[in-house]
């Protein structure tokens, strides 16, 4: 079985101004109704510069130009980057990190995945294909850049 995924920069894009611009909202409105503190021009047209930044940031880093998976492998690759070619086995963790999904590998490193840059019906693919192939490596936790599992975990048999 091998599944390509079709990641998309322009729905990662959205996605996240679409979060920055709630929570600008949020904070604009909470800041002039319980602050008496409303924003500027200014301080809007600053605003305007840091959402691109965001945007490519969170695009270059967490949204891969090829992503394909099949029972043995993950083949992925980000702007920029090499092609890799991991093979399953070599899985150590997999979760959540800081608003991405996070697989970690032994050999090859960390690589982040923002999965709004993926349609619904394939990244609950590649969710449950993780889940259920490799349910003991799911992460329990996360510290800065490494994932870990509690020693104190019960195991489910």
């Amino acid at each position: 079985m091998s599944v390509r995924l079709h990641p998309s920069f322009l729905r990662a894009a959205a996605s996240v101004l679409v979060l920055l611009a709630a929570l600008a909202a949020a904070t604009y409105f909470w800041e002039g109704y319980h602050d008496h503190h409303w924003w500027t021009r200014g301080y809007w047209i600053s605003l305007l510069v840091l959402f691109p930044v965001m945007v490519a940031v969170v695009c270059l880093a967490a949204v891969p130009s090829h992503l394909e998976f099949t029972d043995t492998h993950l083949t992925i690759r980000f702007p920029f980057r090499r092609l890799r070619n991991m093979a399953w086995d070599d899985l150590e963790y997999y979760g959540w990190l800081e608003g991405v999904y996070g697989l970690q590998f032994r050999t090859a490193g960390t690589f982040s995945l923002y999965p709004q840059a993926l349609p619904r019906r394939e990244w609950r693919m590649l969710k449950t294909f993780l889940f259920t192939t490799f349910p003991e490596r799911k992460a329990s936790g996360f510290i800065g850049a490494r994932f870990y599992q509690w020693p104190w975990r019960k195991k489910k048999t």
